[in-house]
């Protein structure tokens, strides 16, 4: 996520195009530092709310997150809130390549808890993705907070090769990863000193989950203009509803596919093509709500 971004999201804000109610703001003091972090909750809080964790990209800000991923739109509608944290220094720490040391796990756990306090959260489903360097942190919370986070996706993020990480899990994961295959900054097929490709990212997972069987599926190319096409693969197995689900964008950049944001003619211009068959928004809250945290207890 690069300045010429920020600056595009920033006039998108300023210039009144903004969602009808404004997420409300809250700070914690966390590691002797106050981070922020905006709630955004559907209209009926009189049932237990899940939550899903919105990360933002690398130089992106929690704001523009809300306004580029667009995902309210597909959460609110089906009782979920969505929290979007603010990055140290616009980014989250993933073990490499950025220069942030903080504990964004811990600072995950305790806005969590700082949630929780404040709503009526429905701590059984809650769930963490992000996009790009947020898709990437998404991650990181596999090994760091699986205790706490249902299941996990990134759209445009990749696993880090991270020397320094702890990974303590004694379940299945549940992960949905979205990615254009033309995405210049974060790698489909190849990996280097810093991430694992997507493919290897996805392989890694399923192959944790010890999912052996993959079937993949061409989503109906509709919108030829856009000259993208999706598939989706799907990595399951006999005796478990534990999937990894790989929305694999032919031809697709680095963008929020799906959103309409990512449209713009600036946006394609940088990152690449956008796709509609897909809507990465919708196909994660879909995708979050097939499971529980006490599915794996």
């Amino acid at each position: 996520m690069n300045k010429i971004f920020m600056v595009f999201l920033t006039f998108f804000l300023f210039a009144g195009v903004k969602p009808e109610i404004s997420p409300k703001k809250y700070l914690i003091n966390f590691d002797g530092k106050i981070r922020e972090y905006y709630v955004s909750m559907p209209k009926d809080k009189s049932k237990p709310i899940p939550l899903i964790i919105n990360f933002h990209g690398y130089r992106s800000n929690a704001i523009e997150q809300r306004v580029f991923s667009q995902m309210d739109d597909y959460a609110h509608q089906n009782g979920v809130g969505v929290i979007y944290p603010e990055g140290f220094k616009k980014s989250w720490n993933v073990g490499i390549a950025i220069p942030n040391n903080e504990n964004d796990i811990g600072f995950t756990k305790a806005l969590i808890d700082s949630v929780s306090s404040k709503y009526n959260v429905d701590s059984d489903r809650i769930y963490a993705c992000g996009f790009s360097n947020g898709g990437t942190f998404s991650y990181e919370l596999i090994c760091g907070l699986s205790n706490k986070i249902a299941a996990f996706g990134s759209v445009g993020g990749n696993f880090s090769i991270n020397q320094k990480r702890v990974c303590n899990i004694n379940r299945e994961v549940p992960l949905i990863h979205i990615h254009g295959t033309k995405d210049r900054l974060q790698k489909y097929y190849k990996s280097d000193r810093n991430f694992l490709s997507t493919v290897e990212s996805v392989n890694f997972w399923a192959e944790y989950n010890q999912l052996d069987i993959k079937v993949v599926e061409n989503i109906e190319d509709i919108h030829k203009m856009d000259r993208t096409s999706a598939q989706k693969h799907t990595y399951s197995k006999n005796n478990s509803n534990t999937k990894v689900i790989h929305l694999k964008v032919v031809d697709g950049g680095h963008l929020w596919l799906g959103s309409h944001i990512s449209d713009w003619s600036i946006l394609r211009l940088f990152f690449g093509k956008n796709n509609h068959e897909i809507n990465s928004s919708k196909e994660l809250v879909d995708f979050f709500l097939q499971y529980k945290l006490s599915d794996f207890n």
